[in-house]
């Protein structure tokens, strides 16, 4: 599955439901009319207010003579009842894309989820970051905070960012107690192929869009509501304002009825395709289509269901792993569970499944083979799999990958990465590389698991730490890649809008192309091979035509930084062809070397265009520094 062909659909589909959202304002401004239409011409029947041009109304029976009042309706009342709505409908869209420009954390907050901490979390909790972890390395993606839902007994999951790189996982307290690990993957996988289809900016809008048409039909309801929980608890004779309250609730309702069905309709039409993707998705990355198909055979099977009681569920319906709401009036946001189980996986046997099912499977794939050859790493497949991962994404071999280097990392090391006050400390110490326990080539994978706990921080909190972070690096006054690129990765996560939507200044790779020259030669001098052709090799991906490599001494830090701050602002349909340069000079002599591989995954990171880790034999007796 091409992942930039989904976000480029997802982005088509961004377009469309502007389209869509005008329609359904001018749907909500038109039922309105109506409304105030037909409330009018009731009061002109009784000489309450005058008709048009002051006309008289002429008696000829009871519907004849509303009739004339509903023609003799002020043109001004139509113009006040469209301004008015329209005004409130932008006012709530514009209210509601306030509050998620935060994108996931804002997400959490609005469903009462609260922060796992890695430091003080109970078994369950701890296997599910576990699998977060592996999934997001194998993705290529900065590891995401996990929050839970801790009064949801449904299995239901969801995930919420601007970026790949900022994402949030939210789950429910059903689907970490009640899953086997095989399923969580599942689910996991699913929730990971939204991040890498570009869902998410998507679902983000289209919360924004749809809260101000669906907001009437809303609001009425929950007049209704208030209304009969007034009722229920006054004394009888206070009982007639909430008949009162209800009543108009309920009208309110009737009258908003269109905008919350056209809303409904919006999110069906966009959500049931894109679900059905991330499930093919998740089989796709797992490579065990029993984890997806079992884990909604379990929300059958357990009676736990899907649906949720946390406010906002509504609006966020379509963002989560399965139904969380179910109106009967509504277009469901995702297929049925039946058909989902039949197309993850055809052959899928509940009865079989269900003798054989049991919590903490976990299906082993490959081992890597070490093959001693020092800071050079031997890529299974080829070189040319690096370059399809950065396109077609991860496979199960990388999810085996991922598994395997979390592993290998002593457990105390990844107890200090625990807790934000923890992570600071080691991470300024692994960046003065004096973090005990830490190998070289661990470093970047020790700060993606530090990156949880670090995105907790306030940003002020954040902008003191990676001032110090550049310090450190600049002690000596000389800035390795190493350090080069651990301060790149830090900085992109870390910085003030990091999980905000990134503007576009620049339209095509020729508008940066001084740029693109100046990371190609750094990547090209730290190939330590035939840096001309290296260089050229990326270039040719580009379309290209670049002057010689740079010399070393014009490649400083300042240098690169800016390089890499302005290629980030590139329109994204051109990124991923700038990442794939990146891979391709920094293969051309077939193979990699650690330092170009941090490098090309520092320009991921920077693009913030996800890539899988390189799968190979890495030595670690024999890495240089």
């Amino acid at each position: 599955m091409d992942f930039f062909a989904q976000q480029d659909t997802a982005r088509r589909a961004s377009r469309w439901l502007v389209l869509w959202y005008l329609l359904a304002v001018a749907f909500v401004i038109l039922s309105f009319n109506v409304a105030a239409a037909l409330l009018y011409a009731l009061l002109a029947l009784f000489g309450a207010l005058p008709l048009a041009g002051g006309a008289p109304l002429v008696w000829t029976g009871l519907w004849s003579t509303y009739g004339q009042a509903l023609l003799g309706v002020p043109p001004a009342v139509h113009y006040a009842v469209s301004g008015a709505v329209a005004a409130i409908v932008l006012a709530v869209t514009a209210h509601r894309m306030w509050q998620l420009s935060e994108g996931g954390p804002a997400v959490a907050a609005l469903l009462g989820a609260h922060y796992l901490d890695r430091s003080r979390v109970a078994p369950a909790e701890a296997r599910v970051l576990n699998v977060v972890d592996e999934m997001a390395i194998a993705s290529g993606i900065a590891v995401p905070p996990v929050y839970l839902l801790e009064r949801e007994d449904a299995i239901n999951a969801l995930v919420a960012g601007h970026s790949p790189n900022e994402a949030v996982i939210i789950v429910t307290r059903g689907a970490v107690h009640k899953l086997s690990r095989d399923e969580l993957q599942g689910v996991m996988g699913h929730e990971f192929s939204h991040i890498l289809n570009g869902d998410m900016a998507l679902n983000l809008r289209l919360v924004a869009l749809l809260a101000g048409i669906a907001c009437f039909g809303e609001w009425g309801e929950a007049m209704v509501f208030a209304a009969a929980e007034q009722a229920r608890k006054s004394a009888r004779e206070e009982r007639g304002e909430g008949v009162l309250g209800a009543i108009f609730g309920a009208l309110v309702a009737y009258i908003g009825f269109p905008g919350s069905f056209a809303a409904e309709a919006i999110k069906a039409a966009i959500a049931r395709q894109r679900e059905l993707l991330a499930d093919a998705a998740s089989v796709q990355f797992t490579r065990n289509p029993d984890g997806i198909a079992g884990a909604l055979d379990s929300i059958r099977y357990l009676g736990a269901g899907t649906t949720l009681r946390s406010a906002y569920v509504s609006e966020l319906s379509h963002m989560f792993f399965a139904p969380a709401v179910v109106h009967w009036w509504a277009f469901p946001t995702h297929p049925p569970l039946e058909e989902r189980i039949r197309r993850a996986h055809p052959r899928f046997m509940r009865e079989d499944y269900r003798r054989t099912r049991h919590a903490g499977t976990y299906r082993d794939g490959r081992v890597a083979v070490l093959d001693g050859a020092g800071n050079v790493v031997k890529v299974l497949g080829g070189i040319g799999a690096v370059a399809a991962a950065a396109t077609e994404g991860p496979r199960r071999e990388h999810v085996d990958h991922a598994r395997r280097l979390l592993e290998r990392l002593p457990q105390a090391l990844k107890a200090r990465l625990a807790s934000p006050e923890a992570a600071q400390a080691a991470v300024l110490e692994l960046v003065s590389g004096a973090l005990p326990g830490a190998r070289r080539h661990d470093a970047l994978l020790l700060i993606e698991l530090a990156l949880p706990a670090l995105r907790q921080l306030p940003q002020k909190r954040r902008d003191a730490f990676i001032a110090e972070v550049n310090r450190r690096v600049q002690a000596d006054r000389k800035v390795t890649l190493a350090e080069l690129v651990q301060a790149t990765f830090l900085r992109q996560h870390l910085r003030e809008g990091a999980g905000k939507p990134i503007p576009t200044k620049f339209r095509k790779v020729d508008d940066v192309a001084g740029d693109a020259q100046a990371v190609l030669s750094l990547i090209a001098h730290a190939s330590q091979g035939d840096t001309a052709a290296a260089h050229a090799k990326g270039g040719a991906i580009l379309g290209l035509a670049l002057p010689a490599p740079a010399a070393v001494a014009e490649l400083t830090s300042a240098r690169i930084v800016e390089a890499l701050e302005r290629l980030r602002h590139l329109q994204p349909f051109e990124k991923p062809r700038v990442l794939k340069a990146c891979v391709e000079a920094a293969a051309a002599d077939g193979q990699f070397r650690l330092a170009e591989m941090e490098l090309v995954r520092a320009v991921a990171a920077t693009l913030d265009c996800p890539l899988p880790p390189v799968i190979g034999a890495l030595d670690p007796a024999t890495l240089a520094a």
